[in-house]
């Protein structure tokens, strides 16, 4: 029972030392404040300064995404024209081969005629 009344205004008036000195300091001077809305002002232009330079930088990035979505569907058009191209010149060589072949044989056979030609006269 001694106990309980010795140690309750104890934990009572501990308690109480360690309170007072936190609401003793909760209270602002007038300087402290102004100091505090100095640098509110200040993060919220920092903010706003970086919102507008990641807007800014958003919106060049997305500028050259586009710019590069052109330039390669540009370039697979120039390649499939260039695929293309090929395809028509190894088509031309072939036809030109077998029309260099069909002359040197029309060469051949009208040499034959001509000397056939030359032996039945000559008969």
């Amino acid at each position: 029972m001694t106990y309980k009344t010795i140690l309750i205004p104890l934990f009572v008036g501990l308690l109480l030392v360690t309170i007072t000195p936190a609401f003793a300091q909760q209270t602002q001077t007038k300087s402290e404040q102004k100091q505090a809305q100095e640098l509110a002002k200040e993060k919220a232009a920092a903010n706003e300064l970086r919102l507008s330079d990641a807007d800014a930088l958003r919106t060049s990035t997305k500028a050259d995404a586009k710019r590069t979505k052109q330039k390669a569907k540009e370039a697979k058009r120039i390649d499939k024209e260039a695929a293309n191209a090929a395809k028509q010149a190894k088509r031309a060589a072939k036809m030109e081969a077998k029309a260099q072949r069909n002359r040197s044989d029309a060469d051949r056979q009208a040499k034959k005629a001509a000397k056939a030609t030359k032996k039945s006269n000559a008969n």
